[in-house]
């Protein structure tokens, strides 16, 4: 679960800066993603945000998450085709998610290194990489941890 007040005026700072149009239902389904310790699917947020607006559709909520994601605000985890809040919005560079199996919660990494030697690698290898996913699943120190 992410700093949702934090998040929520650091992504309004941050549209404004760049020009863009932080709507009601972006900011709304931004709330709904930092609200979960866990990654959201899209029709989950079709759910719960047509529980609020009758006229949400998929669309609606397609259009959200893309605008989200350019913006940086919110990953895909690829492997759970999900979407979690970032909580560093902030940080322009490549991310890695560790990913409990048990429970569901993400959390982000930011190892700078291991991003510069996969592209380095790949360029020496003449591969342009136009997207980057590190998700490594296992299991959080919660529910590793011995139960009493």
């Amino acid at each position: 679960m992410t700093d949702s007040p934090n998040l929520l005026l650091q992504a309004e700072r941050q549209c404004q800066q760049r020009g863009v149009r932080f709507t009601p239902i972006r900011r709304r389904v931004l709330e709904m993603i930092a609200a979960t310790s866990g990654g959201l699917k899209a029709y989950e947020l079709l759910e719960r945000l047509a529980a609020e607006h009758a006229s949400a559709r998929p669309p609606t909520v397609y259009r959200a998450l893309e605008f989200l994601i350019a913006q940086g605000l919110v990953h895909r985890i690829e492997s759970l085709n999900a979407y979690v809040a970032c909580p560093c919005p902030e940080h322009s560079h490549g991310f890695q998610l560790l990913i409990c199996r048990l429970c569901g919660r993400v959390e982000e990494l930011h190892l700078d290194d291991v991003n510069a030697e996969l592209a380095q690698c790949a360029h020496g290898l003449g591969f342009r990489v136009e997207r980057q996913t590190i998700e490594l699943l296992g299991c959080c120190n919660a529910c590793s941890a011995p139960r009493a």
